[in-house]
């Protein structure tokens, strides 16, 4: 029989190894005897980009080990994995070190006002830029979201009234009048993984969340760099993030 040094199984064994190696950091776990099934099972619990990808590490665990047992000696082997099964890890091995950042779907830059903004002046942004939500800023940060919606409800309630003037109100007029918009503040270095974790734990929670606003550290009184809402995550190539495995 000839043995062989396999190139592809080397590759594979490199990016299996990071991923482990990656995967007890995020775990925290500092023994040196647990298996890679329960590192796995711990950074499940808390880290999405791992969740999101549970199954095709799970399976390219197995096949590490049937790899490994079915080694003839010394960096030889009879089996190998398909080259787009090396390619594959390789590129999961990337994408669990550097996951997509949040901001890389963000709406960027945001368009912001302060209360005393005329709402005159938001009227005409909606109708260039065809924007629908405006983070409202005062001088300590976040005071609420303002919404296309909520303009056309404020300003249906108001017709009756002949004598009303939209020179004379601001966003503080309608924000007062807006209804309470869940909004949540993420930090610059956010993944795409945090940012689905969010929406998902308020659709567990059955509720809406309208948007979520990225900032430099996630502070509130800190302006917004990004907003995302949940039409965003439309745009997400999931074949980028989660690889469907063929193993």
């Amino acid at each position: 029989m000839k043995y062989y040094k396999s190139e592809k199984v080397e590759r594979f064994e490199a990016a299996f190894n990071r991923i482990h190696k990656k995967l007890t950091a995020l775990s925290k776990e500092k023994s040196d005897y647990i298996s890679y099934g329960d590192i796995l099972h711990l950074s499940r619990k808390t880290h999405n980009v791992v969740r999101n990808n549970y199954d095709t590490l799970k399976q390219f665990g197995r096949l590490r080990n049937a790899i490994v047992h079915r080694k003839i000696r010394e960096d030889y082997y009879i089996a190998e994995p398909h080259e787009d099964i090396v390619k594959e890890i390789e590129k999961l091995s990337e994408l669990i070190h550097e996951p997509p950042l949040a901001l890389s779907i963000a709406s960027q830059p945001v368009i912001s006002f302060s209360p005393s903004t005329s709402l005159n002046v938001i009227l005409e942004v909606i109708r260039e830029k065809g924007y629908s939500q405006f983070p409202i800023y005062d001088e300590t940060g976040f005071k609420g979201l303002l919404t296309a919606g909520g303009i056309s409800k404020w300003l249906s309630y108001q017709l009756a009234d002949q004598s009303i003037s939209l020179k004379e109100l601001t966003a503080a007029d309608i924000l007062q009048h807006e209804k309470d918009h869940n909004v949540a503040i993420l930090n610059r270095k956010s993944s795409i993984y945090d940012l689905e974790a969010v929406f998902e734990d308020c659709f567990d929670k059955n509720m809406k969340l309208e948007a979520i606003i990225i900032t430099q550290t996630g502070a509130k009184n800190q302006k917004p760099i990004g907003i995302v809402t949940s039409w965003d995550l439309v745009q997400i190539d999931h074949t980028t993030l989660s690889i469907a495995s063929h193993v």
